[in-house]
């Protein structure tokens, strides 16, 4: 869904808010696009797509029944006359449309992203985003018809036809988008224009994943390094700093011969996005970005500020990290590596373990229901060529799955990672069986919530087993790397999506070049070159046009908000208050079923408020306390103190027996 989670498909809004195309996920730590590289020597873990078609034949069938279905929908708009009965009816069959082309989506998105040199697979995926541009063209009317009858009759309406209850907030979101919804031609001409405006977004992933000619560097140990993302990924956390700086200079050296043409991409997706709001009469993209979940802009500016107010602690960080490594010019190529190794394997089973395990306080129903969704044929699990990078959960069809895409490495990023993921699953399953299918869809501004809550729950859980000072600093360190990419590092971005439409707002011609510019401030006031913190090579200021997230319209300020939320719902989950818990998981059964700011605020949290921002950052300082008086004591040689160990516990085996 990146379970992304998927994105709202603004012409089928009003049939399920939101309803979602699969798109990729990345990761709380693959803040990055993470590509694949060659298939491992392993047994492979594949999801079995026949639960969703028997075979291509039957998938084709059902996408032309969808294309069908849709005629009679479109036709209807031109002598429709309203009343409880046939609003049920028409809602009835555009949201079961909806949901069997959600189906259809899925099948080509998952399918093609095992494979994105496929190009059977490729035109199919690009049938599907047909079939839909042809769903919002045939209920563009839908809508504006809402809009005419008014907020009293349809209320009169809900109350008067049962059948409408599961539609009842879906048909207020429709009128709460009054102001911004345009006449039934204007909204079929939007719908019917969204693939062709969608191709700069398409254009971007083709240039990454297949066709710029990515360099391969030779280590200090011999082994040549093929540098796509996902050599990058294994290279910059080199052990040997002078391989990291090879790899870094080499990968955004290939980025700087292409910046024009991935400056060309992004800026296009920034003019659609500037071009949609003022259609709609927003007054900002990211106004209009916000109003589809309705958050209000003081979350946005608050996390921008508060971030930016805590950019101290952020640079003691990478002070730290100096320390550890024993370098004296921090750059940004020492980010990466490990604080402290281990040797420890995190191969699935163990992932599985570590993600149960964290899941114990939600109680026995809920870890069973896990336990079984990881033995099903849910997961793509390991890297192959051609495979879409990073990982993602796909939880749009309501009936079947969720399924998982990871690239697993056998590493504690990619423990992590599973955790992360299976924690959007586990909110799929939970809203799908509390929710109908017009409500079960949720927002990623919770999504990121529940995936993150469980990453920090698998990070305390492992904490407490930790035996040895080496291994707790790893998993301190790893804690602090968590809110360093995914809380500053996410804001960075948000900060810089923000500034690149408003120069577009403002009449600015955004190029590559002018793109680096706005990056270069950016990045360099977050990792403190000025005052000498972190030494930036100008290069890696082509960073911008590694990050994928951009094309995902305001996305990643979500993952900032979302690992606050996540610090606080932890902290209550783990001192056994069960009211807490009972809140949390009533969150998340909640699905769509509200608007997702409003779901945190009963829960006890508003994101607008300064508060949960600085929780973050005095963790963030508790953590690097400890480990700074782990050093100081392992230099003067004094003991460890006693510590209560509490190993992990295996719940699916208890559950299985």
């Amino acid at each position: 869904m990146k379970s992304k989670l998927l994105s709202c498909v603004a012409a089928i809004c009003f049939v399920a808010t939101p309803l979602s195309l699969a798109q990729p996920e990345l990761g709380p730590m693959w803040d990055d696009d993470v590509a694949t590289g060659a298939e491992a020597e392993r047994e492979p873990v594949e999801w079995d797509l026949t639960k969703l078609f028997p075979d291509v034949e039957a998938w084709d069938a059902a996408r032309l029944s969808i294309l069908d279905r849709l005629e009679p929908v479109k036709a209807a708009g031109a002598d429709f006359e309203p009343s409880a009965e046939r609003l049920a009816d028409l809602y009835d069959q555009t949201s079961d449309i909806a949901l069997k082309a959600l189906r259809v989506s899925t099948y080509a998105f998952l399918d093609s992203d095992t494979d994105l040199r496929d190009g059977d697979k490729l035109a199919r995926r690009g049938q599907a985003q047909a079939m839909f541009a042809a769903y919002g063209s045939a209920v563009a009317w839908i809508n504006p018809m809402i809009q005419d009858v008014g907020e009293a009759q349809i209320e009169a309406w809900i109350a008067l036809e049962p059948r409408l209850e599961k539609h009842a907030f879906g048909l207020r979101e429709t009128l709460r988008m009054t102001p911004h919804t345009l006449s039934p031609e204007g909204e079929e001409i939007m719908a019917a224009a969204s693939v062709a405006l969608g191709g700069a977004q398409r254009i971007y992933t083709q240039l990454k994943n297949s066709d710029i000619p990515w360099p391969t560097v030779t280590l200090s140990t011999g082994e040549e390094l093929r540098l796509d993302a996902a050599g990058y990924v294994k290279g910059r956390a080199a052990e040997n700093r002078d391989d990291r700086i090879k790899v870094f200079n080499s990968f955004f050296e290939t980025y700087q011969q292409f910046e024009s043409s991935l400056g060309e991409a992004l800026g296009s997706h920034v003019q659609r996005q500037v071009f949609n709001a003022s259609q709609r009469d927003y007054n900002s993209a990211l106004e209009a970005a916000l109003a589809d979940d309705n958050i209000p802009r003081e979350v946005y500016d608050t996390l921008l500020a508060e971030v930016n107010a805590a950019l101290p602690t952020l640079h003691r960080y990478f002070e730290l990290r100096a320390r550890i490594l024993g370098v004296e010019d921090f750059g940004f190529h020492d980010i990466y590596p490990n604080m402290v190794e281990t040797d420890q394997v995190f191969d699935l089973d163990r992932s599985a373990q570590i993600t149960a395990s964290a899941s114990g306080p939600f109680g026995q129903d809920y870890v069973q229901s896990l336990c079984t969704a990881m033995k099903g044929d849910w997961s793509h699990a390991y890297p192959s060529q051609g495979k879409r990078s990073g990982a993602y959960m796909s939880g749009s069809v309501y009936d079947v799955g969720p399924f998982v895409l990871l690239n697993h490495q056998d590493t504690y990023d990619s423990a992590s990672t599973f955790a992360h993921e299976w924690g959007h699953a586990m909110h799929t399953i939970l809203a799908n069986e509390a929710q109908p299918f017009q409500t079960a869809r949720y927002s990623i501004f919770i999504a990121e919530t529940a995936a993150i809550t469980k990453e920090v729950l698998a990070q305390e859980q492992l904490l407490e087993a930790a035996e040895t000072d080496a291994e707790r600093l790893f998993y301190l360190g790893y804690a602090l790397e968590q809110m360093r990419g995914t809380y500053f590092r996410q804001t960075q971005f948000a900060e810089f999506e923000a500034a690149i439409h408003e120069a577009v707002e403002n009449g600015e011609s955004l190029t590559g070049s002018r793109m680096t510019e706005i990056y270069k401030d950016i990045f360099n006031r977050y990792y403190g070159v000025e005052e000498g913190v972190t030494v930036v090579p100008e290069a890696y200021n082509l960073e911008w046009a590694y990050i994928p997230h951009f094309f995902f319209d305001f996305y990643v300020y979500q993952y900032s908000t979302s690992l606050a939320a996540a610090v606080y719902f932890a902290d209550e989950i783990r001192s056994g208050d069960e009211e807490a818990v009972a809140r949390y998981l009533e969150m998340l059964e909640a699905g769509g079923s509200a608007h997702p700011y409003d779901l945190k605020l009963k829960a006890g949290l508003d994101m607008a408020s300064p508060a949960p921002y600085r929780a973050v950052e005095a963790r963030m300082n508790r953590i690097m306390d400890e480990i700074e008086a782990i050093l100081d004591r392992q230099d003067s040689g004094e003991p460890a103190p006693a510590r209560t160990i509490i190993p992990l516990s295996d719940p699916c085996v208890v559950a299985d027996s």
